[in-house]
């Protein structure tokens, strides 16, 4: 489901990757921006309704939507267009604190979006948002989690949690802090799902298909070498066991899956029917 569109910074996207290398795949325009897709993930299991991200909001600037290029970015209207209430929403599960992700926990007035749902942050994750880190002064959203907070609405989680059976954040580190990702389709009882049917959705971790070359770093990434570490281990384990992906910020048709060749890491070239996924996602 997709909440809009943002442009970030290509040089800045792509971290060292040469200019060579990258424009392979996406063409900047003319302010050196690409577009990217603010995808929302939609998954309805155990009896419960689960959002996975929030997109950047409605709270923005006129200023920052033109630097950012950001078109849309509204969680809640993204919701209604495809007859979703957002007040059906159990769980809000946040990436990570970024503008693109967790902009739009709150509505311009500053009340939550989805006033029924527990919004899953890793403690860590809210800690570094409050702390005196230089690099990260400025860019977390930290008014919005201390909305949702006083509403009585955050869940701090620490650690791999199942949110219920089937659906689990698993702490990744690498981009922020206290990034985490959504596994589909196994369980913490050890009774997994039928490997065909699992699925990750891996926020900023791997924000594209354009980042699967593991070594792919991003400008944005704060601890890029642990990036590279989690992202080897997790990708190698996707492609071994044939996990379905949804990624935060691709722009092509989701979810694609991953295959190991000679040459690393690449989008399957012909890949499987998509079976019906235990936990549907929209």
């Amino acid at each position: 489901m997709r909440a809009g569109w943002f442009r970030p910074d290509a040089g800045g996207f792509f971290g060292v990757v040469p200019r060579p290398l990258w424009s392979r795949l996406v063409e900047a325009d003319e302010r050196g921006r690409i577009l990217c897709r603010l995808n929302l993930l939609l998954v309805d299991a155990g009896g419960k309704r689960i959002l996975v991200e929030t997109g950047t909001g409605v709270r923005m600037t006129d200023k920052d939507r033109d630097i950012k290029g950001v078109e849309g970015g509204d969680p809640a209207a993204a919701l209604r267009a495809v007859n979703v209430d957002p007040a059906s929403i159990d769980f809000v599960v946040v990436s990570h604190l970024h503008y693109d992700h967790a902009g739009g926990m709150v509505d311009v007035d500053g009340n939550p979006n989805f006033p029924r749902a527990r919004y899953v942050v890793q403690r860590d994750e809210a800690e570094a948002a409050h702390g005196d880190e230089l690099r990260l002064a400025g860019i977390m959203e930290r008014e919005q989690l201390d909305l949702v907070r006083g509403a009585g609405l955050l869940a701090e989680v620490q650690g791999e949690v199942e949110l219920v059976a089937g659906v689990s954040v698993l702490p990744t580190g690498g981009h922020t802090r206290g990034s985490q990702a959504v596994l589909l389709g196994t369980r913490s009882d050890g009774r997994d799902e039928d490997p065909g049917e699992r699925a990750i959705f891996w926020g900023d971790l791997i924000p594209t298909r354009w980042q699967i070359p593991v070594r792919w770093t991003s400008a944005f990434d704060d601890y890029p070498i642990q990036a590279v570490e989690i992202r080897n281990e997790l990708v190698a384990r996707a492609a071994a066991e044939g996990w379905w992906c949804y990624f935060t910020h691709d722009s092509g048709e989701l979810p694609i899956q991953i295959e190991a060749t000679a040459r690393g890491f690449q989008v399957r070239s012909e890949p499987a029917a998509s079976p019906e996924p235990s936990t549907p996602a929209s």
